[in-house]
């Protein structure tokens, strides 16, 4: 038997912040289609169920349209059996389905289950069961104890704690050592965004599937579900081995370029990003960081980097983060207009990256170049 164990799609996401609208739409529509094709993954691969772990939408309750689209797309894949809880993100009310259905609006898919506040154990083959509660302030010492002989499987929706109690829907904490000892096979978890897993007590596996597509620069690297295999040998004991599988449409990459050593000169700098961003493919989006440090007086051209980036990706941006290389020594006993600028500059308020910005702009101006900010 094969399982699949997603979360956080944040459906409906604006992701309008840095791409505009027009993208945003599209990352919109890619990432709500990925839905579907999770969906076709499982079924030409054999799959039993899809745990979906919370976070599924990003505000709440779905629009109409795109509550029909899921509901569609699993009522349309009667072999496969789908396991949902709401997050933190999707709440659920007394007017909500899981936090993102609207309730009473249309009948449930039959190969639909939704976990409410309560805890509630299904099972789906001879040896193997689903449980799951999404948080309503319940505790997590809650769970009944599962069988010993059966494979268990938990759906939570939180952020763990390796030791302490805690309540479930307090802040969101899920307190590992409640849970230890309730003869869970594996954890399936929602809530942060990146693929991650350990021991859960004796017998147990908490893992986070991650989300299945980046949505900001937080968020790079290898992002899609897990797939879990359970296999019944002739002694009747269920193993699992449990594999990450990349599935996202675009990867997300934060691509760091040190600057310390690279001569001032424009194209050197455009060799040494080019560089870094080679073999990157086209369909990504791309975040280059230019860090290290420079003399105040060496001015990087983020402008003309990112115009000679643009359309060699689906989206590039070039950030400077460069740190400031100054002689200190060389301006405390300087006893000018240019070292009482720099030591006002330095003992002010204003952040790192805004002291560099005004240093190298006050600095040119007394050497009798104009600077802009």
């Amino acid at each position: 038997m094969k399982i699949l164990h997603s979360a956080d799609w944040h459906l409906c996401s604006p992701l309008s912040c840095r791409l505009g609208e027009e993208k945003a739409k599209e990352r919109r529509a890619e990432l709500l289609s990925g839905f579907a094709d999770m969906t076709a993954y499982a079924r030409e691969n054999g799959l039993r169920a899809i745990l979906l772990c919370g976070d599924i939408g990003d505000n709440g309750t779905l629009p109409y349209a795109v509550q029909d689209y899921l509901l569609d797309t699993m009522t349309a894949e009667e072999t496969i059996r789908f396991f949902l809880i709401s997050g933190n993100h999707d709440r659920m009310t007394q007017g909500t389905v899981g936090g993102i259905f609207t309730r009473g609006r249309r009948q449930l898919p039959r190969n639909l289950t939704v976990f409410g506040g309560e805890w509630e154990t299904v099972r789906i083959g001879d040896a193997v069961t689903v449980s799951g509660c999404s948080f309503d302030g319940k505790t997590a010492a809650s769970l009944p104890k599962l069988e010993k002989e059966d494979y268990n499987i938990v759906l939570l929706h939180g952020e763990i704690m390796e030791s302490g109690e805690g309540t479930l829907g307090t802040d969101d904490i899920i307190p590992l050592t409640s849970l230890s000892e309730k003869n869970i096979d594996y954890l399936a978890l929602g809530h942060y965004h990146s693929f991650r897993h350990g021991k859960l007590g004796r017998r147990g596996t908490w893992c986070y599937a991650g989300c299945p597509g980046g949505r900001g620069f937080d968020e790079c690297g290898e992002k899609g579900f897990v797939v879990l295999n359970l296999e019944t040998p002739k002694d009747g004991k269920v193993s699992c081995s449990a594999e990450f599988v990349p599935f996202a449409r675009r990867r997300l990459h934060r691509v760091e370029v040190d600057v310390t050593d690279i001569p001032a000169a424009l194209h050197a700098l455009e060799d040494a990003v080019m560089t870094a961003v080679k073999g990157i493919p086209s369909a990504d989006l791309v975040r280059v960081v230019l860090c290290g440090s420079d003399a105040p007086e060496i001015v990087r051209d983020t402008a003309y980097l990112t115009t000679r980036l643009s359309g060699r990706f689906y989206y590039i941006e070039v950030t400077d983060e460069r740190k400031t290389a100054l002689d200190m020594d060389a301006f405390r006993g300087d006893i000018s207009l240019r070292g009482e600028f720099v030591r006002r500059v330095l003992s002010s308020p204003l952040t790192e990256k805004e002291k560099a910005e005004v240093l190298r702009c006050g600095l040119s101006a007394f050497d009798g170049e104009a600077r802009y900010l």
